[in-house]
């Protein structure tokens, strides 16, 4: 399976969990990713009253990104062969 990537300095709105009953909307621009934790985390670059701010949202509370374009997007082609696949089990 094709992976979809983000492209870093794109920009995107993401939602994602809030801790609330309503997601947590966030407009910015995608920075990169990071480890917040033991968990994996998008950093996005948002505009507030005071300036400008980094957000983490942990990979697992995510719910979609939106994007206007194709171009804030690439496709990277699955190299591996089946046989090289990885398989976890806990």
């Amino acid at each position: 399976m094709d992976m979809i990537e983000i492209k870093k300095g794109g920009r995107y709105t993401v939602y994602s969990n809030g801790g609330g009953d309503e997601p947590l909307k966030t407009e910015g621009e995608f920075v990169g990713y990071t480890i917040l934790g033991e968990e994996g985390a998008i950093v996005f670059r948002i505009q507030d009253g005071d300036g400008s701010k980094l957000r983490l949202i942990p990979v697992g509370g995510l719910y979609s990104i939106e994007f206007k374009d194709e171009t804030q997007m690439s496709i990277k082609k699955d190299e591996k062969k089946p046989e090289e696949k990885a398989y976890y089990i806990s």
